[in-house]
């Protein structure tokens, strides 16, 4: 069997699929169905524990380098994971295109860095390496403002670096240009008139809006979440609207700007059908009253051209669903259609060029790619007829069972537990 796909973004036009599969990058051509890039981080992770514990030995003994009785300065013994310690996985946790297209970054966890890639079709392997950037702390999430890559790390801090810059900086001659003092999920870049701004989401359900790049100066709070917030969307048909969500049963309307909650969109009762018992609390926290638990893993939109409206599109972690709701004109939300699956749901992303909703699934039957087109007439999904097979099959990994997947449900992890 094989691995699954975690991460799916497509390009503009819809003809180049970039995607994720374990440590390795692959773009597809999807109208010929061929392999047109290939990106496999073979980063050793011991070798990446034991430069760091090198620095940290330098640091601390210096010129007081204790010596063995020949002479010669004590080596420092690298520790290494003993039995029952939590696995180290190597692999690409997110993926973003820049606005033209012509760069593809991914956050590797081998050595907590960034990877800047240089697009070129024209190649053999469209793919080439331009920098990879480390960071003091896991990088989580991306944004692009037009020549600055924006980087989210897991303590809380947001870092800018030049796109064009092949230059790679010392991580400790980083300099964040904002921070939260809670664990960062999600990272957009906006704007409003000529101004700019950033948005930041965290897991302690705060939604922070500071000017860019003079992010010390915060504009606003958006208070409406209770749960960690996971996604932050700003739609392209309006970009002065914000589509948050996380751990809620509802995801978040807003004008972003003014810090106007102008509905909350109810989940709940929507996807519950599609709850299963992996969505309850661990057995630690686990009571008889405990609900099953929602975290929202992508938010998406479209405009539809032929009726005017807005396609809203949410895919909740570890389920086999997908919701669709219409955004009307005077900002109405309602729901209009569930696309149900066979197996679960691990990435969706629209592709307007062709009508089409694709979707990488959790599948024991290779069935890793599922296609719905949508109708503009009457604002609905249906299954393509169009074959995905081909390109599933050049996913490189073979796995024995499932026990040789990657983690691919983390999101709910970022909900706080109490221990009273």
């Amino acid at each position: 069997m094989k691995h699954p796909f975690q991460i799916i973004v497509a390009d503009t036009t819809g003809r180049y699929l970039f995607t994720t599969v374990k440590n390795i990058l692959l773009v597809i051509d999807l109208t010929s169905g061929k392999l047109v890039g290939q990106w496999k981080d073979e980063l050793d992770n011991s070798d990446f524990l034991k430069k760091k514990y090198e620095e940290k030995f330098d640091e601390k003994n210096g010129p007081k380098r204790q010596k063995t009785e020949s002479g010669q300065a004590k080596v420092p013994k690298i520790p290494t994971p003993g039995p029952g310690a939590p696995p180290i996985y190597n692999y690409i946790r997110a993926l973003r295109l820049s606005s033209d297209e012509k760069y593809l970054f991914a956050t590797t966890d081998s050595d907590k860095a960034v990877v800047i890639f240089n697009i070129d079709h024209t190649k053999d392997n469209c793919l080439e390496l331009k920098k990879r950037q480390p960071f003091a702390k896991r990088p989580c999430a991306l944004s692009v403002d037009e020549d600055r890559l924006v980087v989210a790390d897991k303590f809380g801090d947001v870092y800018s670096i030049a796109i064009e810059d092949e230059q790679v900086v010392n991580e400790k001659e980083l300099t964040p240009i904002l921070g939260h003092v809670s664990m960062l999920s999600d990272v957009a870049i906006v704007s409003h008139g000529e101004k700019k701004f950033i948005i930041t989401g965290d897991r302690d359900e705060h939604i922070r809006i500071s000017n860019y790049p003079k992010s010390f100066v915060i504009k606003n709070f958006l208070f409406g979440h209770h749960e960690f917030v996971s996604c932050l969307h700003v739609p392209t048909f309006d970009s002065s609207l914000l589509i948050s969500g996380g751990g809620d049963d509802y995801l978040c309307l807003w004008r972003w700007y003014e810090g106007q909650l102008l509905a909350k969109i109810e989940l709940r009762e929507l996807i519950a059908p599609f709850l299963t018992e992996s969505h309850l609390p661990p057995e630690r926290f686990l009571t008889e009253t405990s609900p099953k638990e929602i975290s929202v893993a992508r938010i998406s939109t479209f405009s539809n051209k032929k009726t005017g409206t807005n396609i809203l599109v949410v895919l909740c972690e570890q389920t086999k669903a997908v919701l669709v709701f219409e955004i009307g004109l005077q900002l109405l939300v309602r729901h209009v259609q569930t696309i149900s699956y066979e197996d679960n749901v691990l990435d969706m992303c629209y592709i307007e060029a062709k009508n089409t909703l694709l979707s990488t699934h959790d599948s024991d039957k290779n069935q890793l790619f599922q296609q719905q087109k949508f109708d503009q007439e009457t604002n609905n999904f249906a299954p393509s007829a169009e074959s995905m097979d081909a390109v599933a099959e050049l996913n490189p990994i073979d796995v024995n069972s499932r026990n040789d997947f990657l983690p691919l449900y983390y999101i709910n992890t970022l909900r706080k537990r109490s221990e009273h």
